[in-house]
């Protein structure tokens, strides 16, 4: 089974009019990702972002809860925290992975022609053993040219009309469900009769 790891690029990403910007990072991003990945058992979340400043306030606030007095207050938001490294560009995330290129995913809010279903992708990081490495893209999502060099695209999570504006968060957890969640016996028992 394949391992897998995810980046959230805040840069370079798309802004609403189609041109490449940088997104600023939050407290609420670093954590409830880091709880996600956790959860579902990702290997680590790499958060991607050139800006010196967004990077020192995200290090400080990792450092509270790993290292500081978060630590001690609350033991398992450190744990969930340890998944969390920060890197300044996408090339740095991939020369972490020495020895075994990932695959790369793709995710958006569109359905491209690269499109793959969640159950497909779950049965190929099952039976590949490298490391998928999952994108995320901030704004408006992420350029053409990082959308390119992924192998495919996640197919869009969808609801029960056309508003499709989850926010990063939340989407990450419903695709690490998908992905990496438990499946079958008493995860999936029917609980009406009781």
């Amino acid at each position: 089974m394949g391992t897998v790891s995810l980046a959230i690029i805040h840069y370079p990403v798309l802004d609403k009019r189609g041109a490449i910007v940088a997104t600023s990072l939050s407290n609420l991003e670093l954590h409830d990702v880091a709880r996600s990945c956790m959860t579902f058992g990702a290997e680590l979340c790499y958060i991607v972002t050139p800006l010196e400043k967004q990077g020192a306030i995200a290090e400080q606030l990792i450092a509270h809860w790993k290292d500081g007095y978060g630590r001690q207050y609350n033991p398992d938001r450190a744990q969930a925290l340890e998944k969390i490294r920060l890197k300044k560009a996408l090339a740095e995330v991939m020369s972490e992975f020495k020895g075994c290129e990932p695959v790369l995913i793709g995710t958006s809010s569109r359905r491209r022609d690269t499109s793959i279903g969640y159950g497909l992708l779950r049965s190929r990081i099952e039976a590949d053993p490298r490391p998928f490495l999952l994108l995320f893209g901030t704004g408006w999502g992420l350029p053409a040219d990082i959308v390119g060099h992924c192998e495919s695209t996640l197919l869009p999570i969808r609801g029960q009309g056309e508003y499709n504006h989850l926010s990063l968060r939340v989407a990450i957890g419903i695709i690490l469900d998908r992905l990496l969640g438990a499946r079958g016996g008493e995860d999936e028992r029917d609980d009406r009769s009781h």
